[in-house]
């Protein structure tokens, strides 16, 4: 904090000689120095309290640009921002900043560190919440991936399932063709047997009646024939 401090106070000094330096005389030694603490300093137009007032009153803090020292050194000349350049106490002057303008400095820095501190803190938020989110996205795809997997597992035993039925619905099909050309077997057997059948009924039926036939021709010569009786009895 020292550091920081006295980098602030560095600062200040070099950027207000800087700007007072450009509207001074070439050719005198200048210096910037600070009106002290609470005080308001009036500016004359010469070395002594008896010269007329510029300025009724510069307050703790002001920045000044130092041109010279009256001959009993109590003197000094200074001008200010706004161009006024007079006389005042030198006792009411010092080379460093007073502590009001330095706690000021300190006020700024300190606000512009909480408002860090706060973009910090809504950054870490924001960061916790993007975390939760991811958190909760991870939840849902994990749960989406066990779906899908029970999902894809159910999937295998369906086609493993299908693949037992096909196996099975072509066997059942192998099964058929071969009943089928059992049965066309069977039907050619029958219709030979039907044919068989039918020639040996008309077999039969020619032979009963070649039967009848020789039977009508040669019986009536097996039996005796009878006598007739004559007339002469």
């Amino acid at each position: 904090m020292k550091f920081r401090t006295a980098r602030i106070r560095h600062g200040l000094t070099a950027l207000l000689t800087a700007v007072l330096g450009v509207i001074a005389p070439h050719g005198i030694t200048q210096e910037t120095q600070y009106v002290s603490d609470m005080v308001l300093v009036p500016v004359r137009s010469g070395p002594g309290a008896d010269y007329r007032i510029l300025n009724r009153g510069l307050p703790s803090g002001t920045a000044l640009l130092v041109y010279d020292l009256s001959d009993d050194g109590e003197w000094t000349e200074i001008e200010t921002r706004g161009g006024t350049r007079g006389w005042m106490p030198t006792q009411y002057l010092q080379k460093e900043p007073p502590a009001g303008l330095l706690i000021n400095d300190l006020r700024l820095e300190l606000e512009q560190l909480r408002g860090e501190r706060d973009r910090l803190f809504s950054q870490l938020n924001q960061s916790s919440s993007e975390v939760t989110e991811a958190d909760e996205t991870i939840i849902e795809l994990t749960t989406t991936l066990e779906s899908t997997q029970a999902e894809l597992t159910e999937v295998k035993r369906v086609s493993a399932a299908a693949l037992d039925l096909d196996l099975m619905n072509q066997q059942l099909v192998a099964e058929l063709e071969s009943n089928r050309s059992e049965a066309d077997l069977l039907r050619l057997e029958n219709v030979r047997l039907r044919e068989r059948i039918a020639n040996n009924q008309i077999l039969d039926g020619a032979l009963a009646v070649f039967l009848g036939v020789i039977l009508a021709v040669v019986a009536p010569r097996l039996w005796p024939k009878k006598k007739r009786p004559d007339g002469w009895s």
